[in-house]
């Protein structure tokens, strides 16, 4: 470390020369320290919105959905208007029999537990993915799921 040779060098200064000297040497090599008052220790991270969380959650979904109203299907059916629809019902995409034959229909409640585990709510279905386990995430998610699917209602 470049810290030890430096160290030593001011030790040896100071040892060699007089009082007066070695006071000046030590008071110029010595960093500056702040004040306790003025030193901020962070431990968490900085706070993001839900939506911007949710943002950053549906990264998992994107591979296979998209949201955009008119939007293509991906390997999953686009999800524009999901919530109050019924499983498995929209237009130009060909779901499992599973899903189509669950009578579900997507509500926060729904697709909560399809978000927790897809397995778990409709045995036999072809959506692959493991879940999204921590509540805080799949809440931020649904938050964002409804600002990006949910049609405008007329004025």
């Amino acid at each position: 470390m470049p810290y030890k040779p430096l160290f030593l060098a001011i030790f040896l200064i100071s040892a060699c020369s007089n009082s007066s000297q070695s006071e000046t040497v030590s008071k110029v090599s010595t960093p500056a320290s702040k004040p306790a008052e003025n030193i901020v220790l962070t431990s968490k991270k900085a706070e993001i919105s839900p939506l911007k969380r949710g943002a950053k959650v549906f990264r998992y979904c994107k591979a296979c959905h998209t949201l955009d109203e008119g939007g293509r299907h991906k390997v999953g059916p686009n999800l524009w208007g999901v919530y109050g629809r019924a499983a498995g019902t929209k237009e130009d995409f060909k779901y499992s029999k599973a899903i189509r034959a669950s009578g579900v229909i997507w509500t926060e409640e729904t697709l909560d537990a399809y978000i927790t585990k897809p397995s778990a709510l409709i045995k036999g279905g072809l959506m692959n993915f493991v879940g999204v386990k921590k509540q805080e995430d799949r809440d931020a998610l649904q938050l964002y799921l409804k600002a990006k699917t949910t049609p405008a209602k007329p004025e």
